[in-house]
């Protein structure tokens, strides 16, 4: 792949880019875990089920541009940073609380054309009947992650994200943590 491709939020005034490299580079996954899930819920969305999941690409944030306002929000006090459209509340992506590890979640879903991304690659975080957590393919993802930070920090790009300030390491817009009543609330509805 290497033309780039566009995104944009649900009512259009937050758009982007990502670069046809990063886009290769990056590994399509599903998630399935609770927060994945309740991202979707504490932002307005609809809940894609535990079946379902999130799909997400992994990516090296560099290659990414972003366009319009962002919000973000954790999930608990010490969990990654997720942003998303502050305008409509389409989310974004989910990414580590500092720029030193170059990594984000990039959610397909705010993608004009996911498809072009190419099956995915892996599935994780899935909950059996008996509440084991188990992995399709985990293997993959965490070799194409630490490949993708290595090389980015290689380039130079460790501070390249469109998540942090590049001079202070401090996040563009600061996370409101979600308060254990919402959370919880969050998580009856999934």
């Amino acid at each position: 792949m290497t033309d780039d491709l566009t995104l944009r939020c649900a009512c259009g005034a937050l758009t982007g880019r990502l670069a046809g490299r990063t886009a290769k580079a990056g590994t399509h996954i599903v998630c399935h875990c609770r927060d994945c899930r309740a991202f979707q819920v504490a932002v307005g969305r609809d809940d894609p089920g535990a079946d379902r999941g999130v799909n997400v690409l992994q990516i090296g944030p560099a290659g990414l541009k972003v366009t319009g306002d962002m919000a973000a929000i954790r999930m608990s006090p010490r969990g990654p940073f997720r942003f998303y459209a502050a305008c409509c509340g389409t989310p974004i992506a989910t990414t580590m609380t500092k720029p030193t590890i170059p990594f984000a979640g990039l959610l397909t879903a705010v993608l004009e054309d996911p498809d072009r991304l190419g099956p995915v690659r892996a599935n994780v975080n899935i909950t059996g009947a008996d509440g084991s957590v188990k992995h399709k393919r985990i293997g993959r993802v965490v070799r194409a992650m630490f490949a993708n930070a290595g090389s980015a920090c290689l380039r130079g790009e460790r501070k390249v994200t469109p998540f942090f300030d590049p001079e202070t390491g401090t996040p563009v817009v600061e996370p409101v943590v979600i308060d254990k009543e919402r959370k919880a609330e969050i998580y009856r509805a999934l």
